[in-house]
């Protein structure tokens, strides 16, 4: 089961100047807070033991020559190499990189190769052959552009890496190809009414295909004419491929029914079947609110949107789709990183895994949450709700028990 956990490692340079600046923002990213995210271990600096100059602590489960063992790894390893001209100079490194490539022990490991520089490509031929991330923001920019460029790369791969884990991408053409090139793209469900939200839907559809390499569902260009709105509606958001949905919150989005419908169905959990478990598992696609109200506009309030994060929408903030295409990407990932962690918890035929925070509107939807009949115990993701949270959860659901990932008894 914990090769399905991913641990990421950063690895850089002791002398790349954007490394460690880099690094700590990607664990902050991955990171957000609370116990969300995976683990997240740095390497550059040299291990205790190593001469001057030496290379930093092994990888869980590699083997080295003069060091001591390190911990066995039969777990799945992200390793994030941020590539300058240092590490290409320096021949302890190239030769550690060459190793990485071609030795990946018990478990399972993944290198994802990140140009930092036009050296980084004179790496060894296994990873030659990646394809890099790189950067796309100029020099003029400065780290915090950098920074953007390389985190909405970063988080659309790892969140195709982990949602392939549950539902294999399809892929076009003749079953069993296995090209990767022609896999389906994750696509992201745009819920916005005509009436006045088209403006900024439009703009984060344009930024997807873009700038990224996912797909939208945007029903003005993907519903065909002639066609049954409400099943082509269904099967896209039920599809395998589609990640998550963005809510353009606009005056006129509470009152317009298929609006209502598609928040609806989305927020609706899914039955999530674990071989071998006792306890029923369920899975919820993540969900962001871009509000998009005028100044001064009053409208209905939503319960289906629960505790969905909010971003405010506005003309004069630049880059903001990118900004929301990331967020909702770094949702789906942290979703799918959960979904994972959470076959771990304790299991028995009275609990009940989320792989969300839970709220009042999705734990009406899981039928024996609605039938009050047992004492179960509910597994979510994090530390621990806030003590008013948990006070309104227990208040109206007296028969659960509610207990977070970190806090669980293993």
């Amino acid at each position: 089961m914990t090769a399905s956990i991913p641990e990421i490692y950063v690895l850089w340079h002791p002398m790349c100047r954007d490394g460690e600046a880099l690094a700590r923002r990607i664990y902050e990213w991955l990171r957000p807070g609370s116990g969300l995210g995976p683990e997240v271990f740095f390497r550059s600096l040299p291990a205790p033991d190593a001469p001057p100059g030496g290379l930093p602590p092994p990888l869980a489960g590699e083997s080295r020559a003069g060091a001591p063992p390190s911990m066995a790894a039969n777990r799945w390893q992200i390793v994030v190499l941020l590539i300058d001209a240092h590490m290409i100079s320096d021949p302890a490194w190239r030769n550690w990189l060459h190793v990485l490539a071609t030795r990946t022990g018990r478990g399972t490991r993944d290198l994802l190769p990140v140009a930092l520089d036009d050296t980084a490509y004179n790496v060894p031929e296994r990873l030659r052959a990646l394809n890099f991330m790189r950067p796309t923001a100029t020099a003029a920019a400065g780290i915090d552009g950098i920074v953007r460029s390389l985190l909405i790369q970063l988080t659309e791969t790892l969140c195709r890496m982990l949602l392939t884990h549950f539902r294999p991408i399809p892929v076009r053409g003749a079953a069993g190809t296995g090209n990767e090139a022609d896999r389906a793209k994750l696509t992201i469900f745009l819920s916005h009414a005509k009436a006045d939200g088209t403006g900024p839907a439009r703009r984060i559809r344009d930024y997807i295909y873009g700038k990224t390499q996912l797909a939208a569902f945007y029903d003005e260009n993907d519903i065909p004419f002639g066609s049954g709105f409400s099943r082509v509606l269904q099967r896209a958001i039920a599809g395998d491929n589609t990640a998550a949905l963005i809510a353009v919150r606009s005056a006129r989005y509470a009152d317009r029914p298929w609006c209502r419908r598609e928040i609806s169905s989305f927020r609706v959990p899914l039955a999530d079947p674990v071989p071998g478990r006792l306890g029923r598992h369920w899975h919820l696609n993540p969900v962001l609110v871009v509000d998009a109200l005028d100044g001064g506009a009053v409208t209905s309030g939503i319960p289906e949107l629960g505790n969905a994060p909010v971003v405010r929408w506005s003309d004069e903030v630049s880059e903001q789709e990118e900004r929301i295409v990331t967020m909702v990407l770094r949702d789906t990932m942290l979703t799918a990183f959960h979904r994972a962690l959470g076959r771990t918890m304790p299991d028995d035929r009275a609990s009940i895994v989320l792989d969300w925070v839970p709220d009042l509107a999705t734990l009406l939807c899981i039928p024996e949450v609605r039938a009050r009949r047992r004492a179960l115990t509910v597994y979510y993701p994090g530390r621990g709700l806030s003590l008013l949270e948990l006070n309104m959860l227990e208040d109206h659901f007296p028969r659960l028990t509610f207990r977070s990932f970190e806090r669980a008894e293993t």
